[in-house]
């Protein structure tokens, strides 16, 4: 493999979808869902969730992608003829031989994600899930930063107040509260709430000032009543 072959991380749902993958040797995915390019992928890496327990937020599995085509649900699951979805299109990715991948690279805590992408060298060197992003010189600079701080910080979560959600860059994780920050073109600070601290910080401040960021940091974790280190 080269370091820069694309890995599409993919949520399997069932246990049952993923011994299909093993056995027979493909995958299916929604046209209706399907990511942007995902022909592009040359492997295919499969993350579990909850429904297998001892398995679950983990990647252990892997298969080289030899092709797709397009088919119908009833085509691929002729024994499900009468599902709801058995006339909707799916790609049939096919498949080579399934790799165990050991360790299996793990996460903390669940992930609702359909899709991630990669590249060979982040996905072969990985120990976590929050290694595995491809994102700007800003973003694994200050992933860098946080992470050497052993604080407990997940990448890319979604937060939820009250009826809105939407997607935080980082989230550092404290007994009594979260800070949450995001890369943004003007730096801010918001309170959102008694244990809920959001900060927005620029490329040019994770380049030149990133003491100026970890102290905010501080200063959110005291806000919280929570010792910094």
């Amino acid at each position: 493999m080269n370091p820069d072959d694309v890995v599409l991380v993919a949520l399997v749902n069932t246990p049952r979808d993923l011994e299909i993958a093993e056995r027979e040797h493909w995958y299916r995915i929604p046209a209706k869902h399907a990511p942007r390019f995902f022909s592009g992928a040359q492997v295919l890496a499969f993350y579990l969730p909850g429904a297998f327990r001892e398995r679950k937020w983990s990647i252990d599995t892997y298969a080289l992608v030899r092709g797709h085509e397009l088919a119908r649900r009833s085509d691929l699951l002729p024994n499900e003829a009468t599902h709801p979805r058995a006339q909707e299109l799916y790609y049939k990715l096919q498949l080579g031989e399934s790799v165990r991948r050991e360790p299996p690279i793990v996460s903390k805590r669940g992930r609702r994600v359909l899709f991630l992408w990669t590249n060979w060298a982040k996905f072969s060197t990985a120990r976590e899930w929050n290694d595995l992003y491809l994102r700007t010189p800003a973003h694994e600079k200050l992933w860098d930063a946080l992470h050497a701080e052993n604080l407990d910080v997940e990448r890319e979560m979604i937060v939820r107040e009250g009826h809105a959600r939407y997607r935080v860059d980082f989230l550092v994780y404290l007994p009594q509260g979260r800070v949450a920050i995001s890369l943004g073109d003007k730096a801010a600070r918001e309170n959102l709430g008694a244990r809920h601290i959001a900060l927005t910080v620029t490329p040019n401040e994770i380049e030149n000032h990133l003491a100026r960021i970890q102290r905010a940091i501080q200063r959110a974790a005291r806000e919280l009543e929570q010792p910094y280190r």
